[in-house]
């Protein structure tokens, strides 16, 4: 039924309206070809580059993308640099287009070849990129792309999964195309009305400028069209604003996820040059001293962290295995989480706007000794642009993290602190993170305030609410931190005191139950998130000899715990019990 039940959402996500008042001729826009299915692959860390260039590939294995190569038996343990290829052709009628080749994600540190010329590099093994290859495809003969993708670089304790993880395709278009739509849809309470505004970025690669109509279409809403001007080989950004009265729409809300849906028209002279459609939710998610409140309402929301982790897919994220997860999480009284150290996967968001699961999102800066976590790093800021322009429109991502646990390396755990360089880093990404999205809030998730941070070492002052981890006495932790920090709601964005161990017995502890269950009194504490929902493959200290480390409430394979049943009937509690008032 659950798997059922998912791939009915899907098929309701892929359904686009086209309808438009203006009459246009209809062209092939835009077209794509899945490079999906078997490469050629290889793995090994002495063959020379121009060797792989120009060598056969017929004795090389096979290997499945998107797909995990440390799936395999063969390569369970293989750590540094696997080379994929694989022959394909350009069809015929993309004469005169401007092609391009799109990667969904790399892990970690990619390069790509096509036809023996070297298209780019790219860092970061979560998000897409892509390389224009219209002048080194080959039309009417077979065309060979290359990528090495290195696992070696590695953060947190979960396991570094190799290899092409996510889509790939090759897209054609336009001289002219639309980059993306982004939507804001912000109600006012007071007046009755929903300001909208949708920023579009428009690519010319043509030798000519241009003026085109962008048409918009929000269902059966009547928009007007936003003329543009374009030069010749450049990229503009246009913004279009107006307002409707709220009465007319429906609000997004984890009880209620209602989703529209945008299509836009890009239109030279009489000629339908692009379209593109995006799904978006209405809906204010802010901060009002120390509560969360959506639409207008104040609110406590639990959820638990889940790794993008399974022995059979690594971290490739099938549908029916986000399914199952976030259906079981959502049926555990969940609704909030910072879910993984790491930018998640598309099907995976798209999902959570259909069900009504807010998100955090975060990008994977982690640990005491992370080499990104300096000030104004170009890396980071790259990371933190590319996850931000994919996910503007997704209404289940209501906040955006900078990082995760930094402190410094040396001294005792109870006298750990941000380092200069660590405190520099976070808040020139809160800086950053205003730059491109002023209508989400920002977090950082801390270890430190409780300890020896203070304002003036701790990035309080910038974030909008404190996400705070704990794995010891968390109410006593917690309250530390609200005093050093007041005036700001707390986040509990992963709470444990240990692993809980394998399935079906292990259990949470007492003690942890206890903390669980005091948590919900404290009225500037918005909610808690176990770690975590899901066991993990890891190679980090203290992983048991399985492999896998045991703090999930379900196993690797999603068998339940013990562990689950507690989990859900404390949540239950926290729901039934109203939210303690706070001291105005």
């Amino acid at each position: 039924m659950i798997k059922t039940t998912f791939l009915t959402l899907l098929l309701a996500m892929m359904l686009v309206s086209c309808k438009s008042d203006r009459t246009v001729a209809y062209g092939e826009y835009a077209q794509n070809v899945s490079l999906n299915g078997t490469w050629q692959f290889l793995a090994s860390n002495e063959v020379d580059e121009n060797e792989i260039l120009s060598g056969s590939y017929s004795a090389w294995d096979t290997i499945t993308v998107p797909g995990n190569w440390d799936t395999r038996k063969k390569y369970s343990e293989f750590v540094g640099k696997g080379y994929y290829q694989k022959t394909f052709n350009v069809p015929d009628n993309w004469v005169g287009k401007h092609i391009r080749i799109k990667f969904d994600a790399v892990y970690e540190t990619s390069k790509v070849w096509l036809n023996g010329n070297l298209l780019g590099e790219h860092v970061g093994g979560y998000l897409p990129f892509e390389f224009d290859i219209t002048e080194d495809a080959q039309i009417g003969r077979p065309n060979s792309v290359v990528v090495m993708a290195d696992n070696t670089y590695k953060r947190g304790a979960w396991w570094a999964w190799g290899g092409i993880s996510r889509n790939v395709a090759l897209l054609a278009d336009e001289n002219i195309r639309i980059v993306y739509q982004h939507i804001t849809s912000e109600p006012d309470f007071d007046k009755g009305s929903i300001n909208f505004i949708i920023k579009y970025k428009v690519e010319n690669k043509g030798n000519t400028s241009l003026t085109a109509h962008i048409v918009p279409q929000i269902e059966n809403v009547h928009l007007d069209s936003l003329k543009i001007k374009i030069d010749k080989n450049a990229t503009a950004i246009s913004t279009l604003k107006f307002e409707r009265k709220l009465s007319d729409f429906k609000l997004w809300h984890f009880n209620d996820p209602n989703l529209y849906q945008l299509t836009s028209q890009l239109i030279v002279g009489e000629k339908l040059a692009d379209m593109t459609t995006d799904k978006f939710g209405i809906r204010k998610f802010e901060v009002r001293g120390e509560q969360f409140y959506l639409n207008n309402e104040p609110v406590r929301m639990n959820g638990v962290n889940r790794v993008h982790d399974h022995p059979d897919y690594g971290n490739t994220e099938p549908d029916h295995l986000i399914g199952s997860d976030m259906f079981d999480i959502k049926a555990l009284g969940c609704n909030f989480a910072r879910l993984m150290h790491a930018p998640l996967s598309e099907n995976l968001l798209k999902l959570c706007d259909s069900i009504g699961f807010l998100i955090v999102e975060e990008i994977p800066v982690w640990g005491d000794d992370d080499p990104q976590s300096f000030p104004d790093n170009p890396l980071t800021k790259q990371w933190l642009k590319e996850m931000v322009e994919r996910d503007f429109n997704h209404p289940s991502v209501v906040g955006w993290s900078v990082g995760n646990e930094l402190r410094d390396p040396e001294g005792p755990w109870e006298e750990k602190a941000l380092t200069a360089n660590q405190y520099g880093y976070v808040n020139s990404m809160l800086d950053y993170v205003n730059e491109l999205d002023t209508t989400r809030l920002k977090t950082y998730v801390t270890i430190t305030s409780y300890r020896k941070g203070e304002i003036g070492s701790e990035p309080y002052e910038k974030v909008d609410f404190i996400s705070m981890n704990s794995y010891g006495n968390a109410p006593l932790l917690a309250q530390k931190t609200h005093e050093k920090f007041p005036g700001k709601p707390i986040f509990i964005s992963e709470i444990g005191t240990g692993q809980i161990g394998p399935a079906p017995a292990g259990k949470l502890t007492d003690e942890l139950v206890g903390y669980l269950k005091e948590l919900k009194e404290f009225p500037w504490l918005t909610g808690i998130s176990l770690w975590s929902y899901n066991d993990y493959r890891s190679n980090y200290k203290g992983t048991p000899a399985s492999g896998f480390r045991e703090w999930g409430i379900v196993d690797e394979k999603r068998n339940k715990k013990e562990a689950y049943f507690q989990l859900k009937k404390v949540y239950d509690e926290w729901h039934m019990t109203p939210t303690p008032k706070l001291n105005q």
